[in-house]
C-alpha cells in the first residue's frame, strides 16, 4: 500500500478512526474511574553467609549465596512462609490466595531480595511485606546448614523496611489514557484497512481505469439538489454540474473525429448510477450548441425521461415499433433549444425483442437522417440485455460509472458483456464523485460568465431584453423565464432564445417622421434630439 493509498484510506474512513479512538479513551477512563485502587509496598532484605576470617572462606561463602539467593526468593512465596503470616496478621485470605499478591525478585547480581506486596489496603500491604521478610529470615536459618558452633550459616536482614504508601499504584489515569489512545488508534487503523481491503466499490478514476480500457470523457460530481426528494434533474446553466456536462459534450466531439458517432446508447452496469440524468443533461447541453438532438427513452423496463420532464409518456417508442404511430406523432419538443424527446411509451413484455427488431433498426436510421445526434437512454447492462442488443444498431455506447455504487466485479462483467457483443465503447463517465473545493474557485455563481459555445452573444441580447422597462418601479422584481418544464434555472432565469418584440410606433414618432411645412416654426418648444437609427448588418443606411 502506497502513501497515496494510505492518505485516501484516512480521508475515506477518518470518521470511523476517530470514533474508535474516542471509544478507546472512553473505555480507559471508565476502567480507571471504576477500578478499585491498589497499593504497593516493598521490603528489601540482604542475604549474607557467616564464614571464617580467611579470604578463602569469604569467597566460598559469597559464591554459595550467589547460587542460593534466587532459591530464597522463591521460598519467600512458599506456604511455609505465608501460612504463619496469614495467622499472625489474621488475614481472611489463604496462603495460596496471598501468594498472588506477593512478589520476590533479586535485584541484579547483588545479594538483595525485594519483597513486594500489592493489596487494596495500604497499611495491610506494608504489614504483610514486613511479616514476610521476618518469616523468610527464620525459614532460611532453619533450612541452611549450621556452623560448627550450631549457629546458622546464612542470615537475612532487612535493610529497607516497608513504608505505608500514600498514592495507589493502580489505576494510573495517565497511563490508562495513553494506553486507551494507542489501542483506539490501532483499532481504528485496523478497521479502516479492513474496510478498504474488503470494499471493492469503484470510487475513483484509477479504480475505473484499472478495469475499463476506454477513455474517461468527464467526471460529474455528486449534487445534493439532483438526489433529493424533489430532484432538480437538469443542471442550471451557471453551475459546476452544468459545466461538467458541457465537458462531456466536448469530449464526445473528439472521440473519433473521422467517424463521429451520430447515435449512441447511454447505459450503466446497474441501477442507481445516474444514466438517465446523464443522458438528459447531455442531450440538453448538445441542443444548446445549435445541434439537432433527439433523446429517446429506450429504457422499456423502467422509463423515467417523461417523468423527469413532466411530458406525456403513454405513447412513444413502443407505439412506433408496433406500427400504431409514426415518428412525427410521438416526438415532443422540450424547451426552446430545439431538443426533441421520444418517450418510451407503454412497458412491453418483450423489450429485448423490440429493441433488436428490424423496426428498431429502421427507426434508428430514420432518426439519424433527421437529427445530428440521437441519444438512447437504455436499461442497465447487468440485469437485462437491452443495452447490449441496442448497441448493435447504434454507433457506440457511453457507459456511466456510479462512484461508490458499482463494484469492480460488476464493472468487469459489464466490460466483458460489451466486448462479447462487439459494441463500440466511446468512453465512460465517472458520476457522483466527490468534488474538491478547488472546483468552486472560478466564479460559479449567478453572475458568472457562461463560456458555452454559441451562447455568449445570445445571453448579451437576453440580458438587455430582461432589463426593467423605463419608468418602472426599480424595487419591483422582473419576472424570470424558465428553461424547461419541471426544472428551475438558477441565476437570472432568462431564456436566451426569447427576445423582446419591437415597440409599436407612437404618434410622436409619426410626427417626427413627417417633415414640417414651409414657413412654419416651432420655437415655443425645444426640438427633441434625433433618435439613433438601428442599422441592420449588410443593409446600407438611408441617409
Amino acid at each position: 500500500m502506497e502513501l497515496r493509498d494510505i492518505l485516501a484510506m484516512l480521508r475515506n474512513h477518518w470518521v470511523g478512526i476517530a470514533l474508535l479512538t474516542l471509544v478507546g479513551l472512553a473505555m480507559a477512563t471508565f476502567m480507571a474511574l471504576t477500578a478499585e485502587p491498589e497499593y504497593r509496598s516493598s521490603n528489601s532484605v540482604l542475604v549474607t553467609v557467616v564464614t571464617g576470617d580467611s579470604i578463602a572462606d569469604l569467597n566460598q561463602g559469597s559464591s554459595f549465596v550467589s547460587r542460593q539467593v534466587k532459591t530464597y526468593a522463591e521460598v519467600a512465596r512458599s506456604p511455609r512462609v505465608l501460612e504463619p503470616v496469614v495467622q499472625q496478621l489474621g488475614l481472611r485470605d489463604s496462603a495460596r490466595a496471598l501468594r498472588s499478591d506477593v512478589q520476590a525478585s533479586v535485584l541484579g547480581e547483588v545479594q538483595i531480595i525485594e519483597i513486594t506486596v500489592t493489596r487494596n489496603d495500604a497499611r495491610e500491604a506494608a504489614a504483610i511485606a514486613d511479616a514476610v521478610a521476618d518469616r523468610l529470615a527464620s525459614v532460611v536459618e532453619e533450612l541452611s546448614p549450621a556452623r560448627a558452633d550450631g549457629t546458622p550459616s546464612v542470615q537475612i536482614d532487612s535493610i529497607a523496611p516497608a513504608v505505608v504508601p500514600t498514592v495507589p499504584a493502580s489505576p494510573n489515569l495517565r497511563r490508562n489514557l495513553a494506553l486507551g489512545l494507542v489501542v483506539g488508534i490501532v483499532l481504528g487503523f485496523g478497521w479502516a484497512a479492513l474496510r478498504t481491503t474488503l470494499d471493492t466499490r469503484v470510487r475513483t478514476e484509477d479504480d475505473a481505469r484499472a478495469i475499463l480500457d476506454t477513455p474517461l470523457l468527464a467526471t460529474v460530481g455528486h449534487d445534493q439538489a439532483a438526489s433529493g426528494k424533489v430532484p432538480q434533474v437538469l443542471a442550471p446553466p451557471l453551475t459546476v454540474r452544468a459545466e461538467e456536462y458541457r465537458q462531456l459534450r466536448t469530449s464526445l466531439q473528439f472521440v473519433d473525429a473521422a467517424h463521429r458517432p451520430r447515435s449512441f446508447v447511454v447505459t450503466s452496469s446497474r441501477g442507481g448510477e445516474g444514466k438517465s440524468v446523464t443522458a438528459l443533461n447531455l442531450a440538453h447541453a448538445m441542443a444548446r450548441s445549435d445541434r439537432r438532438v433527439c433523446l429517446v427513452d429506450a429504457d422499456l423496463r423502467r422509463p423515467s425521461v417523461a417523468r423527469y420532464l413532466n411530458i406525456e409518456g403513454a405513447v412513444g417508442l413502443t407505439t412506433v415499433l408496433i406500427g400504431r404511430a409514426t415518428i412525427d406523432d410521438v416526438l415532443q419538443p422540450v424547451g426552446a433549444d430545439g431538443l426533441m424527446v421520444l418517450p418510451a411509451g407503454r412497458t412491453p413484455p418483450n423489450a429485448s425483442e423490440l429493441l433488436g427488431s428490424a423496426a428498431m433498426h429502421d427507426l434508428v436510421d430514420a432518426l439519424e437522417e433527421r437529427f445530428d445526434t440521437v441519444i438512447f437512454d437504455c436499461a442497465p447492462l447487468l440485469p437485462v440485455t437491452d443495452a447490449a442488443v441496442l448497441s448493435r444498431a447504434t454507433d457506440g455506447v457511453l457507459l456511466v460509472v456510479g462512484s461508490g455504487i458499482v463494484n469492480r466485479d460488476q464493472l468487469g462483467e459489464t466490460a466483458t458483456k460489451l466486448e462479447t457483443v462487439g459494441a463500440r465503447v466511446l468512453g465512460f463517465v465517472l458520476n457522483r464523485t466527490r468534488r474538491g473545493r478547488e472546483v468552486h474557485a472560478y466564479g460559479y455563481h449567478p453572475h458568472a460568465v457562461d463560456l458555452d459555445a454559441g451562447e455568449t452573444a445570445v445571453r448579451q441580447g437576453a440580458d438587455a431584453d430582461h432589463a426593467a422597462p423605463a419608468g418602472a418601479d426599480p424595487d419591483q422584481p422582473v419576472p424570470a423565464r424558465t428553461e424547461l418544464p419541471g426544472t428551475t434555472v438558477e441565476g437570472t432565469g432568462e431564456n436566451p432564445e426569447e427576445s423582446t418584440p419591437p415597440a409599436e410606433a407612437t404618434p410622436l414618432d409619426d410626427a417626427r417622421a413627417t417633415p414640417p411645412e414651409k414657413g412654419t416654426t416651432n420655437d415655443a418648444l425645444p426640438s427633441p434630439p434625433e433618435p439613433e437609427r438601428a442599422t441592420t448588418p449588410g443593409v446600407p443606411s438611408s441617409g
